[in-house]
């Protein structure tokens, strides 16, 4: 019993100085585009990159267009990755809503969204 007991303290010793990314959830980054950023009408690569690995599996892009209908982005295949790639054909001018959902590798899911205009 006294063995348990020492594992235990060790543990409540230790734990405060384990490394936070243990303990962290997926967080976004970067984006391309950026949240409030205004890009040239066309085709738009949308990039997320996260502070860890995703599930791309279990991962997702909706784009809402500026007649507020929501399409879910195919994604690019990128294996053990940290980012979430996708591409929007022929974006016309207006304001558009990309929402994003990630799985991370510990098993927690983090959604969030970036606001962007196309046009002027």
């Amino acid at each position: 019993m006294q063995l348990k007991s020492l594992f235990v303290c060790m543990a409540c010793v230790i734990a405060p100085f384990a490394p936070a990314r243990c303990f962290a959830h997926a967080s976004l980054v970067a984006s391309s585009p950026q949240d409030a950023a205004t890009i040239p009408s066309g085709r738009v690569e949308m990039e997320l990159r996260f502070n860890s690995r995703i599930d791309p599996k279990l991962s997702r892009l909706t784009l809402v267009m500026v007649d507020n209908q929501r399409v879910i982005e195919p994604l690019e295949t990128i294996p053990a990755s940290d980012a979430l790639k996708a591409k929007a054909p022929n974006l016309s001018d207006g304001s558009y809503t990309l929402h994003w959902q990630i799985m991370s590798v510990d098993g927690h899911l983090t959604q969030g969204k970036i606001n962007f205009r196309v046009g002027r």
